[in-house]
């Protein structure tokens, strides 16, 4: 990928400005979050190193370590050329231009420094670099495989001993950052790393992950390719995934818009009408913590709103695509609808964690699971679009599923405060609509 390309791309995924202005908090710059994500991110690459050399015997050849380290090493230098935009550089290309300069500096460096590094190197060695760096400076248009290929060549050791010196100093790099976070009197006490400028530290990040990812045999165009494709998914390009049922015949479509009420019949026991007919069984928690569960079919009407996909709803509504015997089967089918449940209970649980530790004076029933401004980790949108490989949803992007589970969920949350309630699901705008309990209504009428 054509580095001005990569750059360009960063910028328009970047959500931390975005970010910076939801927090509303003085402290939530831009720089510092994407200092932090940068930071987090490298603390990534070494675990993944860290974790692969010890379950494959520190193998570089292991196809879980590439896997793993494409994705990583993507995520870092994404961070990397975020910063250097926020950090106002002429053009995201410095940081790997003046990491190219610095390097020939070194090479070229007459002092001890520069000495002791032409002794690991031949003559023929040193020419070939200065040469491919003067190239590369020059070059109209540049890849990221070019600067890969370039900086390598300036590697000082090899293989195990490279890929530990990598973990060691992008550490050391990731600190240096964060020196900025100290008040003056910890700057002061802490001297052990002198101050550089950004550029050069970016620099030196991509040089280190350009260089792990050539241990592996990663090529940098691939990832950042890949990367960007990641970014893109769960950013809002307003272009929601057609509906999945769109070329079936009307009947076999879920209605573009419905309405479901949920009855409490006593305390614990809610029961979902369509019109004036009951839905399936009663539902009840079925838990020993009461937490509300009972209420969690409006997550399958979330994602019918959002995702176009229910097969659970499907069931309910007795709507399957019974034109296509291969359809029926594969997409509403029994294993579906289990998937869907598996996907519905591990978001919850995910929710209602991180729920428990940021609302412990709450009560399991009362805590708010995912309202808006709360993050939703990327890593729990991953593992749900994960697990409906092979199934027609897993075309949604990444941020339709994180609409679906924040419609779910407010809707969830206002069903537990009244109740019960009727909800409104609205495939053409993807949303839900909620009514109490104790407000009329229009009669139930499904519309295509």
């Amino acid at each position: 990928m054509l580095i001005e390309r990569y750059a360009k791309s960063v910028a328009e995924t970047d959500q931390i400005s975005k970010k910076a202005n939801v927090e509303k908090r003085a402290e939530a710059n831009p720089r510092e979050i994407a200092v932090l994500g940068l930071a987090s991110e490298l603390g990534s690459v070494i675990s993944a190193i860290k974790k692969n050399w010890l379950q494959e015997g520190g193998v570089l050849s292991s196809p879980l370590a590439k896997a793993e380290l494409e994705e990583e090493i993507g995520d870092a230098m994404w961070y990397a050329f975020a910063l250097a935009k926020i950090e106002g550089l002429d053009s995201n290309l410095d940081i790997l231009i003046a990491n190219i300069r610095h390097l020939q500096s070194e090479v070229t460096d007459q002092a001890k420094r520069g000495g002791r590094i032409r002794e690991l190197f031949s003559d023929e060695e040193v020419q070939a670099f200065l040469e491919g760096a003067d190239a590369f400076r020059t070059k109209r248009q540049r890849t990221l495989l070019d600067y890969q290929g370039l900086a390598f060549r300036t590697a000082r050791t090899e293989k195990y001993t490279l890929l530990k010196v990598c973990a060691a100093v992008l550490t050391q790099l990731s600190a240096q950052l964060m020196r900025e976070f100290l008040p003056d009197f910890e700057t002061e006490l802490n001297t052990e790393l002198n101050d550089r400028s950004t550029e050069v530290v970016l620099g030196e990040i991509a040089w280190h992950l350009c260089a792990i990812a050539s241990l592996y045999k990663i090529d940098m165009n691939k990832v950042a390719s890949e990367n960007i494709d990641k970014a893109n998914a769960r950013r809002n390009d307003g272009e929601a995934t057609p509906l999945h049922d769109r070329l079936a015949p009307q009947g076999q479509q879920i209605p573009r818009y419905f309405k479901v009420e949920f009855r409490s019949v006593s305390a614990d026991t809610v029961e979902i009408y369509l019109g004036e007919d009951r839905a399936g069984d009663p539902l009840r928690d079925q838990y020993s913590i009461k937490d509300g569960y009972r209420f969690h079919d409006v997550i399958h009407l979330a994602n019918a709103a959002v995702l176009g996909w229910s097969p659970v709803l499907r069931d309910l509504m007795k709507i399957k695509r019974t034109h296509c015997s291969e359809t029926k089967q594969n997409e509403d089918g029994g294993r579906s609808a289990v998937v869907e449940e598996l996907v519905i209970k591990h978001v919850h649980w995910e929710a209602a964690q991180r729920a428990k530790h940021l609302h412990p004076d709450l009560t399991p029933y009362d805590r708010p699971l995912f309202p808006e401004g709360e993050e939703i980790p990327f890593s729990l949108l991953k593992t749900v679009r994960g697990l409906t490989i092979g199934h027609e949803v897993y075309a949604n992007k990444y941020w339709e599923w994180e609409l679906a589970i924040r419609e779910g969920y407010r809707v969830f949350q206002l069903l537990k405060k009244h109740k019960g309630g009727v909800v409104g699901v609205n495939l053409t705008a993807r949303r839900l609509e909620f009514t109490p309990p104790d407000i009329p209504v229009t009669p139930f009428q499904a519309q295509y």
